[in-house]
């Protein structure tokens, strides 16, 4: 009798530390002055207790950044609009800021660098770089993959050692940043507001795997969702695993890779091809 009234109250006391993380999350996200990593551990710590995989695995990237994630996997909220602008040398002083279109540049790197950029890079850093920039009143310049190599093509396509790019950037804005990170913790409030929509009011246990997964559908993935959720049942007893499908392999930037590795190949190889800039030195 003893040990089970023992091992009801810890039962009791866990489930009451788990409801609390689910209301201590609420909270975070609706203050707006805290930074938004540690509301995204206690999504991971929450995402252990609950069995899923899905939320552990999101609110990790969220912290940890997008790195080796394949660029059709990322949220669309981490896709922003930014210009183009390279910095030069001229015979008679320096550009900086020349804000040009992917149009300007070698026909073999238009399709791999546009105005989109993914901003992979951890929540934390997104939040100190929106502050820098804020204070500095300055943007955040973001190098397109193999811009050294293709600076390199272009001066030598301009032909003029007096004329000479000597950066290739993304410039971005401190709104770019802070809509991501606003984004991120709208998709937080969508997700508590789903996984309270899908308990029961009086509901003492955590969310299962397939209630996060649905909340995560409808919160962060949307129709880009690749999480499946399957679940088995023995004796009465159910069991669910979050799982990515199979066309989520290897997601380690597979496509990024393989267009950075034509922009690397036509670096070396196409000659004669880009336009020239001398307009844009004008």
């Amino acid at each position: 009798m003893t040990i089970d009234v023992i091992g009801g109250s810890h039962n009791e006391a866990m489930n009451r530390r788990e409801r609390t993380l689910l209301a201590q999350i609420e909270q975070d996200v609706l203050d707006d002055s805290k930074p938004l990593a540690g509301t995204l551990r206690k999504c991971v710590i929450l995402g252990g207790h609950s069995n899923s995989a899905a939320l552990r695995d999101w609110a990790q990237r969220e912290l940890r950044g997008y790195g080796g994630v394949d660029l059709a996997d990322l949220p669309p909220y981490r896709v922003v609009v930014a210009p183009l602008r390279i910095d030069a040398m001229l015979v008679n002083g320096i550009i900086t800021g020349q804000q040009i279109g992917p149009g300007a540049l070698p026909d073999f790197a238009r399709d791999s660098i546009t105005n989109e950029l993914p901003l992979c890079m951890g929540i934390g850093e997104l939040e100190a770089a929106a502050r820098r920039i804020v204070e500095s009143d300055t943007v955040l310049k973001l190098s397109p993959p193999g811009a050294a190599d293709l600076v390199e093509y272009m001066n030598h396509d301009i032909g003029n050692p007096r004329q000479q790019i000597t950066e290739l950037y993304w410039a971005v804005a401190a709104p770019a940043l802070i809509g991501v990170i606003d984004q991120v913790r709208t998709a937080l409030a969508d997700l508590m507001g789903e996984l309270r929509a899908t308990m029961a009011p009086d509901d003492g246990n955590l969310p299962t795997p397939e209630q996060i997964g649905q909340a995560l559908n409808v919160a962060i993935h949307g129709n880009r969702s690749r999480v499946t959720v399957t679940s088995a049942h023995a004796s009465g007893e159910g069991n669910a695993t979050v799982a990515p499908s199979a066309d989520d392999e290897p997601g380690l930037f597979g496509t990024t890779g393989r267009r950075i590795g034509a922009i690397l190949v036509g670096l070396a190889t196409v000659a004669g091809t880009a336009a020239a800039l001398w307009p844009l030195f004008k």
